[in-house]
């Protein structure tokens, strides 16, 4: 008898699979391979103030914290950093910006990751127009990439894997369902009422990296091999449509502060974030049927809130704790969808 079976190996269904295998449950992960997944050209940016107004998420120091309890292992089997700390310059694009970090400077839960106040000099020694200014703050990136390919090693290591698609009658053995199928949800006949608003995301590989990682709403990361990553848009029409002329130059549009000639373009990604109306996740298990549950609506923030959401899928799952009420898929604004019924 199989414990727990996972629909969808993006990060979501990566993290919980590994947290219920070390609870000693057995597991099988179920995927299909589907195009436009977005744990497959996530960049991973982590960023504790996000936003133009700098605001520090939710359970944000918390899911830090979790983030490193659930990879340190994974590094060390690896040999090398799964998650690495960095500088992120926030390009100021208004005074008005920039008196707010400068009175958001001033709290200590803001500090925490607010570093100082660059001059317009400063960052037109490293390439950088930018008459107002920027902030410095830390800033994380997470390795999807070397985080999906272990684990799908491990998975098939310890004989949790299985390729395909689910069909419902094909697993009469399995005590519950775990959905995290990314934007897909949307079509779950079990789930489908719920809020979702997937939307879709493009990113550039640009040839030369500049000096530092920066942000203006669009944002820049010098990448390994003397390139970089930018990004991002964000679209919920036409979902599937790939790159797209209109991103790419979205994106380079939005790199204006760098100075010199427009970089050259060498890759063009794009996936669909599985999120939320209200930007929450959506947890929990069917109301009618308790073999049903969803662990998904991650959005853009995946990469900081997951492993902290799947400690507490894991509880509620195996020890019948409560989940967080913001997350849970059963809250308020939920039930006012098509009913979670089947």
């Amino acid at each position: 008898m199989i414990d727990f079976l996972i629909i969808g190996h993006g990060l979501a269904g990566s993290v919980l699979a590994h947290m219920l295998l070390q609870r000693g449950h057995q597991v099988v992960v179920l995927d299909n391979h589907l195009a436009h997944a977005a744990s497959t050209v996530a960049a991973g940016l982590i960023n504790p103030l996000i936003g133009p107004k700098f605001n520090i998420p939710l359970h944000m120091k918390e899911c830090l914290l979790e983030n490193e309890r659930f990879l340190r292992p994974w590094e060390e089997e690896l040999g090398h950093p799964l998650l690495k700390k960095f500088v992120l310059h926030r390009i100021f694009v208004s005074e008005d910006q920039r008196d707010l970090w400068i009175e958001k400077m001033e709290r200590p839960d803001f500090r925490r990751y607010a570093q100082a106040i660059e001059t317009a000099q400063a960052y037109e020694n490293h390439g950088f127009e930018a008459p107002l200014g920027g902030g410095s703050q830390l800033a994380h990136r997470l390795d999807f990439s070397s985080l999906l390919k272990h684990s799908k090693e491990k998975l098939r290591q310890q004989d949790a894997w299985q390729d395909g698609r689910f069909k419902e009658s094909d697993w009469p053995k399995v005590k519950k369902i775990i959905f995290c199928e990314g934007y897909r949800a949307v079509q779950n006949p079990w789930f489908k009422g719920l809020p979702f608003a997937p939307a879709q995301g493009e990113t550039l590989v640009l040839k030369k990296p500049p000096e530092l990682a920066a942000s203006n709403g669009t944002w820049i990361i010098p990448e390994r091999l003397d390139n970089s990553l930018a990004g991002s848009t964000w679209k919920h029409k036409d979902l599937e449509s790939g790159p797209t002329g209109e991103g790419r130059n979205s994106i380079l549009n939005g790199l204006s502060f760098l100075t010199g000639p427009q970089p050259q373009v060498i890759g063009h990604f794009s996936g669909i974030r599985s999120g939320t109306k209200d930007r929450a996740p959506l947890m929990g298990t069917h109301r009618e049927n308790e073999k049903m549950s969803l662990f998904n609506g991650f959005g853009s923030r995946g990469g900081t809130t997951i492993p902290y959401y799947a400690r507490h899928m894991l509880d509620f799952l195996i020890d019948n704790h409560p989940l967080p009420e913001e997350a849970d898929c059963k809250r308020s604004g939920s039930d006012k969808n098509e009913p979670l019924s089947r």
